[in-house]
């Protein structure tokens, strides 16, 4: 079971012994899914299932949803894991990402952990879905559904003008589909003893996801803001992945 005491790459590790049983749930729950989604008589639609792996004691969210009859026969799929900390449910999601430690470093696999507060879905409900009947697995299921890319961005004084006051971990966000995530990053992994940033190591990182802003909602300073940021960091990612990619050198597997 994931307890507090673990360090990230733990964290990870352990979850990603729990895959293989989770694809199989996936594909077990899935005619059930097809048949009750069937019956939805109002759109979109899903479906979830608690699943607690038997030997690591985890547990598991396994949702199916449709945006539209016609994807009751082939619903989304996705999986997201539910960790208590003092009672408090948070919920983790997982995945190898690639990161560039530093910009004289190439792009490297390295374990990622997304943890999404209760306050995070509860903007979400509030300010983009606004229905006060969903649960927090609910509203969960909604935002996966719908905001399947990412797009890191850094939180600015544009963006957000009491900023500073969180330090440089806190200014993290994402680009998504619905709106901006902010969020809280931590790195955890060995430093080089000579301060040589490019000889650290990277076990994992993680974000955590704290509040959500539809761009709506935002002013016409702070869209300019999101648009300025979310443009100069796709320019930059598609640079340096095309530079990895036809050098030869690009690589998103975890190496230790």
């Amino acid at each position: 079971m994931i307890t507090s005491s673990m360090t990230y790459r733990e964290m990870f590790d352990h979850f990603s012994k729990d895959r293989e049983k989770l694809l199989y749930r996936v594909d077990y729950y899935l005619p059930k899914a097809i048949k009750e989604l069937s019956a939805s008589k109002t759109f979109p639609a899903w479906k979830k299932y608690e699943y607690v792996t038997p030997n690591t004691r985890n547990k598991y969210i396994i949702f199916y949803y449709a945006a539209d009859r016609r994807a009751v026969n082939n619903p989304m799929k996705g999986i997201f894991s539910v960790v208590y900390y003092d009672k408090t449910p948070f919920i983790f999601k997982w995945l190898v990402s690639g990161y560039r430690h530093t910009p004289e470093r190439d792009y490297e696999g390295v374990r990622t952990i997304y943890i999404y507060s209760r306050h995070f879905f509860q903007r979400y409900n509030e300010r983009f879905i606004k229905d006060s009947s969903l649960d927090m697995y609910d509203v969960a299921i909604r935002f996966f559904a719908r905001n399947i890319d990412y797009m890191p961005i850094e939180i600015t004084k544009g963006i957000n003008k009491n900023i500073e006051k969180y330090g440089d971990d806190g200014k993290r966000g994402f680009k998504v589909k619905d709106g901006i995530c902010f969020a809280q990053s931590a790195i955890e992994g060995q430093a080089n003893e000579e301060g040589d940033k490019n000889k650290d190591i990277i076990d994992a990182i993680v974000f955590l996801f704290t509040t959500f802003v539809p761009e709506s909602q935002m002013t016409d300073e702070q869209q300019e803001a999101v648009l300025k940021e979310h443009w100069e960091k796709w320019i930059h990612s598609y640079e340096s992945f095309m530079k990895e990619a036809k050098d030869g050198e690009l690589t998103l597997r975890i190496n230790h």
